[in-house]
């Protein structure tokens, strides 16, 4: 009982720590991708077209005008990532789930909506700073609350899934591929979520997250319009992917 709760208290300062540190480089690495796909989700220019312009008017620093706080709340998502892997272990110690379909159900869940609770305003703020004069209100965290917790229930899949598969095989190779095409399909997945998320932050127009996937689908008749920004979330999602199986195979073995 005393190396069980040792094992836990140590878990719990170790995991959310290692998860942050190797989530905040991908997070600068990774973030003119999601300065490209903000403005893409909002104006419908083409991706080449934002670069051109960013590079022709020499101002680089507008692929970084929202990295510090993206990065920041990368850090902090994958603090919460940690976090949830900790009370995973918890929950599991005290109620046993034998059935593997469940126990991943629960694990993404745990996942999902701690991220949510810590991150949520200040994707909010995020969302703001890359959008700037296209904000036609103030920013409310209500806005895109619901799509952002069915996307980040979804994301933790592919990490969480990827080392489930991998786990009792020998080496790393195995887990990157899975993590890299797990990534890919939660990319799809979850973009329309994402794409909702930032047309109703400083919208216009309010509309619940049900409300704008009709608009997108019925009114503006693009069925495909939902999958704006996919090239650049693929691009995003499949490192991090990586990043958290890979720790998650490294604290396994720890």
């Amino acid at each position: 009982m005393a190396m069980q709760y040792n094992t836990l208290l140590y878990r719990f300062f170790f995991d959310p720590l290692a998860h942050g540190i190797a989530c905040v480089i991908v997070a600068y690495l990774v973030a003119p991708a999601q300065f490209v796909k903000v403005v893409y989700q909002e104006t419908g220019e083409s991706y080449s077209s934002i670069v051109t312009r960013c590079i022709r008017a020499k101002n680089f620093k507008l692929f970084f005008s929202g990295a510090h706080i993206y990065a920041l709340r990368q850090f902090i998502a994958a603090l919460a990532f940690g976090g949830s892997q900790w009370l995973f272990l918890c929950s599991t110690g005290y109620c046993a789930i034998t059935n593997f379909t469940l126990l991943v159900i629960w694990e993404c869940f745990l996942a999902g909506i701690v991220e949510t609770v810590v991150t949520i305003y200040s994707e909010t703020k995020e969302i703001a700073a890359n959008k700037g004069s296209l904000m036609k209100r103030k920013e409310k965290v209500m806005d895109i609350l619901t799509p952002v917790l069915l996307r980040n229930i979804l994301g933790g899949s592919a990490c969480i899934l990827a080392y489930e598969f991998t786990k009792d095989i020998s080496g790393i190779g195995a887990n990157i591929v899975v993590s890299a095409l797990l990534g890919i399909a939660v990319s799809a997945l979850s973009m329309p979520f994402d794409l909702i998320a930032t047309q109703n932050c400083g919208s216009e127009v309010r509309m619940t997250w049900i409300g704008r996937l009709k608009h997108n689908i019925i009114v503006e008749k693009k069925i495909f319009a939902i999958f704006n920004g996919l090239t650049m979330r693929i691009l995003q999602i499949v490192p991090y992917s990586i990043a958290h199986s890979l720790v998650m195979v490294f604290l396994g073995k720890c």
